[in-house]
């Protein structure tokens, strides 16, 4: 199983969308993202918590909210194929925002800058091995 879509959303605006498995047609990307954001502000107002992940039929969702509490969201995501170690998918977000400090990025940086290309990389890097089906998996180990 692998990580199929990763990104960073401001506010409801993808910022940064890297697609691992370009073959995986899921249509618009506005509306899942429209859906991340949504569930976000959901569970904000209806719960006063966050979501953390989504599980669909066919697909997991491990995402986080940078900027918890603020009415403007900053949340990194990644959408997997069910099977694929959510807790794994979370820790690599955790990762992500140790990192680099999204939040101060995105509002000193509004525009697609050298920054937000860093936050692309990190995302991309640290999706990495997770993006491999198994079989990859092997192909790259045992060649």
């Amino acid at each position: 199983m692998a990580v199929i879509e990763s990104g960073l959303i401001v506010n409801g605006i993808p910022i940064v969308r890297s697609e691992y498995a370009p073959s995986e047609k899921f249509g618009d990307p506005f509306i899942r993202i429209g859906l991340f954001t949504a569930i976000q502000s959901f569970a904000a107002q209806a719960f006063g918590d966050e979501a953390e992940e989504m599980k669909f039929k066919k697909y997991v969702i491990a995402i986080r909210d940078l900027n918890p509490g603020e009415k403007a969201p900053i949340l990194i995501y990644a959408v997997a194929e069910r099977g694929t170690d959510i807790s794994e998918m979370q820790n690599r977000l955790e990762n992500i925002s140790r990192k680099i400090n999204l939040v101060e990025i995105i509002f000193n940086s509004p525009v697609n800058t050298k920054e937000i290309q860093k936050v692309k990389n990190t995302i991309d890097k640290e999706m990495q091995d997770l993006k491999l089906t198994p079989a990859d998996r092997a192909k790259f180990v045992f060649g």
